[in-house]
């Protein structure tokens, strides 16, 4: 019996012009390479005089968006799961010499990375130079006056009604990229990290709002240029409501993966130290 794909198709002709085929190939060896439960399997991919497809295996579980959209938040136990097993995935990538960059929860499925850079790292809303091209709008504006001081609550409503949208748009979202890759001094897998711990936040990090909690990341504004401002300036944006219930431990965590990358964490086995995941089983969680 045959097994089930998943099939996504790439015009050429936007690969050529945005000078992404050389990017294109990198990303498909990558998936040829990795041979792990942690990424998503690449088949095969073919082309035609316009096309070029990629076959990849069908995940019929959905993502970690779709469920963050259901539950809006999760409980630490729940986040501590799912963090732990994209930790591991993470490593899976690094370990192949790659980084990933676009680490992202409608990127992850329990817990397998797709997108591989092979679908959203061919968008131009994906491209570094997109989002360093946001700060031209607004010139006679100083950096410092545009970061977005939304209250907890006008954060969650923004972040519920943008991520409904992202799930059916094509058009990215900066939130979770790591502030030196809007830099041009380059970045390292470290980067990678940086994203998990927006993720861990998101996860746990929520505010009441017509009767329930709604999750949203911690640099969310309402439009993606003034996001790329505030991740920019972390230090002063990333905060943590003092009326929503999280752990010392959590909050240490999530300080450690969204960090300066000279202090961040930058190994797998610099993660399973923290003591948030002390009881976490690493050998046996894929098995859960």
């Amino acid at each position: 019996m045959g097994k089930k794909s998943s099939i996504y198709k790439s015009q050429k002709i936007d690969n050529i012009q945005m000078e992404n085929i050389a990017h294109v190939r990198a990303e498909r060896d990558a998936l040829v390479y990795a041979n792990s439960c942690w990424i998503v399997e690449l088949y095969y991919m073919f082309q035609d005089s316009l096309n070029l497809y990629i076959v990849m295996e069908f995940l019929p579980g959905g993502d970690l968006m779709s469920l963050l959209m259901k539950r809006d938040i999760l409980t630490e136990n729940e986040a501590r799961f799912y963090s732990a097993e994209i930790a591991l995935a993470i490593n899976a990538i690094h370990q192949l010499n790659f980084i990933h960059r676009d680490i992202k929860p409608d990127n992850l499925g329990h817990i397998k990375i797709a997108d591989f850079g092979l679908c959203t790292g061919l968008k131009k809303s994906h491209s570094t130079d997109f989002y360093k091209n946001l700060m031209d709008e607004n010139k006679c504006m100083s950096l410092a006056s545009k970061l977005v001081e939304l209250s907890t609550l006008s954060r969650s409503e923004t972040w519920k009604n943008r991520r409904r949208k992202l799930a059916y748009s094509t058009v990215g979202t900066p939130d979770y990229i790591a502030p030196e890759v809007f830099a041009s001094a380059g970045y390292g897998n470290a980067c990678d990290w940086w994203s998990l711990g927006v993720i861990t936040y998101e996860m746990l990090i929520g505010r009441i709002s017509a009767f329930y909690f709604v999750g949203y990341p911690p640099f969310c504004a309402d439009y993606p240029q003034q996001t790329y401002k505030n991740i920019l300036n972390w230090r002063e944006t990333l905060t943590f409501p003092p009326d929503v219930p999280i752990s010392v431990l959590a909050v240490d965590l999530i300080q450690q993966f969204c960090s300066d990358v000279s202090t961040r964490f930058n190994s797998l086995a610099e993660v399973k130290e923290h003591p948030f995941y002390n009881h976490v089983d690493w050998q046996h969680i894929r098995y859960y």
